[in-house]
């Protein structure tokens, strides 16, 4: 027995059979079908289609035949598809190829008849084939009948691949598809000219449009006149994104960045524009611009406000060991001494609290479901140790939403205007503490008010109430870094809320903390 010689192009052979997916997969009518009418036809026992592997013969298709697969060495279709056509063994104990082959010595094979199959590319990966127990031959027409018999089992493979071919095209544009829903980032393709041909809904609401409400637009419009530069066919694809002014299609503008990707779709030039909104982007580089220049501004006020205590520390205890003092003076001296060790050791832990608390922002807070009435009465324990809260009135509205808050950032806040309200007020008189909520702007919120009948402030004072070491009124002798009401106001923003104050000299001052509702979980 001869073994076949390996084509040429084995190694792609194998390839393309491996790709086709049909090797060791379950009958198919189609070509059970083929097989029957080929033994009918020619009259014989044995007929199949073969596909020729690596180490073997798998039969895809079979009539009489009791194995599933066989040795490729013994094979007579491995030999078939060395050739470009039909293979007739007519007599196999008179060809030294198959003489001494098992399916002659053993199962009195005697004929064959084998077509090679052709894959869609050419290459030739089995047979259809025939045989029979006893010598014979083929004439003109049922040679011409086979090899037709061949050409329809290779049009099934080929439609079964064009079929498998659409469906992973199918796959992938619905794949791509999702993906171009779901992308956070617009995306828009142009043609050669420049005009949408789609974009997907990421773009359309980006640019304020109805679904398909792009398409026909020119990309100037959308993009600026940075779009033309953008479509230069000498703009290299490998640049990095540029930032530039996007439009809306109510004719609004908004800062973007943007990306394009030049590519060639069915022989036609065309750009997928990836477009990004950096407009959070540019108000975060804002706001870390403006916490920049107020940390500068806080450095170069503290440097005076702690030279002060340092100064009042230095001097009276110099005092102290160069002089000697009766008892009554000495004591006097070291009381000095004391409130401006304290007033310093304040002034630098306030320092250090805005300093964490602009640099950490809302990564630094830990945010959770806070009842506003819990809120208020842990501020007030919190306070137990001035001595005040006897002047305190609470007035808390029943069933308030939960507002989303750091119960412990937000107790520091509430902490400083309470603080405030006692020490600009005289001692007999009453605070006013109460909640509400109330719509401002459509939107749900919670107002938190804290009202005293203190000194109160001019409009001129009320404009800096918020800057750094900044103390309002005439009361020198009023304790604080003059950072209470800067770290207030970081905080309540943080939360995303706001703060409103009334004041009249004379009158006390009433303070209200602005807070998003949650929706009720009910």
């Amino acid at each position: 027995m001869l073994a076949s010689p390996v084509p040429l192009e084995e190694a792609h052979r194998l390839q393309v059979l491996l790709d086709l997916n049909i090797l060791d997969t379950a009958p198919d009518e189609r070509f059970d079908r083929i097989t029957r009418m080929a033994a009918r036809l020619f009259g014989v026992p044995v007929a199949m289609v073969t596909l020729i592997d690596a180490e073997r013969q798998w039969f895809k298709s079979r009539v009489g035949m009791p194995f599933a697969h066989t040795e490729r060495a013994s094979s007579f279709c491995a030999h078939t598809i060395l050739q470009d056509g039909l293979m007739v063994v007519e007599d196999a104990t008179c060809d030294e190829r198959f003489a001494d082959n098992p399916f002659v010595t053993e199962h009195g094979a005697r004929f064959y008849a084998g077509y090679p199959l052709a894959a869609p590319d050419g290459s030739r990966i089995g047979t259809v084939c025939i045989l029979d127990t006893s010598p014979r031959g083929l004439d003109a027409d049922q040679r011409a009948l086979l090899r037709d018999l061949a050409g329809m089992v290779s049009n099934e493979i080929a439609a079964a691949e064009l079929r498998r071919a659409h469906d992973r095209r199918s796959d992938s544009d619905a794949w791509m598809r999702g993906l171009l829903e779901h992308i956070p980032d617009g995306v828009l393709m142009l043609d050669r000219a420049g005009s949408v041909i789609c974009g997907n809904p990421a773009a359309e609401h980006m640019f304020g449009s109805d679904t398909g409400g792009l398409t026909g637009r020119l990309s100037s419009a959308l993009l600026g006149e940075d779009a033309a530069v953008l479509l230069d066919p000498e703009h290299s694809p490998d640049a990095p994104p540029q930032e530039g002014g996007g439009y809306r299609l109510d004719g609004s503008s908004f800062p973007i960045e943007v990306k394009v990707a030049p590519m060639c779709l069915v022989g036609q030039q065309r750009y997928a524009v990836i477009v990004r909104d950096v407009t959070r982007q540019h108000e975060q580089a804002q706001r870390n611009r403006a916490t920049e220049e107020r940390r500068r501004k806080h450095f170069t006020t503290a440097t005076h406000e702690l030279r002060t205590p340092m100064a009042s520390i230095l001097g009276f205890s110099e005092l102290l060991l160069k002089r000697d003092f009766d008892a009554a003076t000495s004591r006097e001296l070291l009381d000095i001494i004391h409130r401006q060790a304290a007033r310093l050791v304040d002034l630098i832990n306030q320092m250090l609290d805005l300093a964490r608390i602009e640099a950490g922002g809302t990564e630094g807070m830990s945010i959770g479901r806070v009842n506003v009435a819990e809120l208020v009465e842990s501020t007030l324990t919190g306070l137990n140790g001035l001595g005040q809260n006897h002047r305190i009135r609470t007035e808390l509205e029943d069933g308030l939403p939960a507002v989303a808050a750091d119960p412990a950032k937000m107790q520091q806040a509430l902490t400083n205007i309470v603080s405030n309200a006692i020490k600009y007020s005289s001692e007999g008189s009453r605070i006013d503490i109460s909640t509400a909520a109330l719509r401002q702007n459509a939107k749900l919120m919670v107002a938190i008010r804290v009202a005293d009948r203190g000194i109160g402030m001019t409009p001129e004072q009320q404009a800096h109430i918020f800057d750094a070491f900044y103390r309002a009124g005439d009361a020198q002798n009023v304790q604080g870094s003059g950072l209470g009401m800067t770290i207030f106001k970081e905080i309540i923003e943080l939360h995303g809320g706001h703060a409103d104050i009334e004041s009249r000299p004379g009158a006390g001052t009433a303070v209200t903390v602005w807070l998003p509702a949650l929706p009720d979980h009910g």
